[in-house]
C-alpha cells in the first residue's frame, strides 16, 4: 500500500503537476459560462453583450446573441482571453480564497484518510484488496459536492432521531426493567 501512495504522488506530479499544484496552493480558477452569467445583474449583461457586439458581432449572432451560448462556443484560449477581458469584477470571472477551498474539503479529507489507512495497513499487515475497495469508495465520496454532504448529514440526523426516538420507546430492554 505504501509503494501505491508514492507512486500515485509521483505520478501527479510528473503527468499533471499543474493542476496538482493549483488544487495544494488553492489557485484562482476562471469560473464556467453558466456560473458567470447566472452571477450577473442586469447592468453586466448589458454591458457584456456591447462588449461582445464590438469585439465579435457576427458569432454573437450566430448564438442568437445568448451569453452563455457564445461563451460556451469559444474555445479554451479564446475563452480565457474572453473572460480576462469583461467588463466586470474579478469575484465574478474567477473562484478563489475559501469559495475554491470549500469545495476541496472532501479532498483534503480523503488525502489525510488514505495517507493514515496507508500507515494502519503497513503496520497491521494488511491485505491490499480490501484496502483498495475502502480507498476507491472514498475517492467517490470525495468528489460528491458540498450540497450532496449537506443533504447527506441533514437526512442522517433525522434518520437517527427517528431510529433512537422509537427504540427509546419500544425497546424490549427498556420493558424489562
Amino acid at each position: 500500500m505504501p509503494v501505491l501512495v508514492i507512486v500515485a504522488i509521483a505520478l501527479s506530479f510528473t503527468y499533471n503537476k499543474e493542476a496538482t499544484m493549483n488544487f495544494i496552493t488553492n489557485e484562482k480558477q476562471m469560473n464556467d459560462g453558466a456560473t458567470i452569467v447566472v452571477s450577473l445583474n442586469e447592468t453586466q449583461i448589458v454591458a457584456i453583450k456591447e462588449h461582445i457586439v464590438v469585439s465579435d458581432s457576427a458569432s454573437f449572432a450566430a448564438t442568437n446573441n445568448d451569453i452563455e451560448t457564445y461563451m460556451s462556443s469559444l474555445t479554451d484560449e479564446n475563452y480565457s482571453a474572453f473572460v480576462n477581458s469583461l467588463p466586470v469584477d474579478e469575484s465574478i470571472k474567477f473562484q478563489s480564497g475559501w469559495n475554491l477551498f470549500k469545495h476541496k474539503i472532501p479532498m483534503w479529507i480523503f488525502i489525510i484518510i488514505v495517507f493514515a489507512l496507508t500507515i494502519w495497513a503497513f503496520r497491521q499487515n494488511l491485505s491490499l484488496i480490501p484496502m483498495l475497495g475502502l480507498v476507491s469508495c472514498l475517492y467517490m465520496m470525495a468528489e460528491l459536492g458540498i450540497s450532496n454532504w449537506v443533504g447527506f448529514g441533514l437526512w442522517l440526523v433525522v434518520g437517527l432521531i427517528i431510529y433512537f426516538g422509537y427504540s427509546k420507546r419500544n425497546s424490549k430492554l427498556n420493558k424489562i426493567a
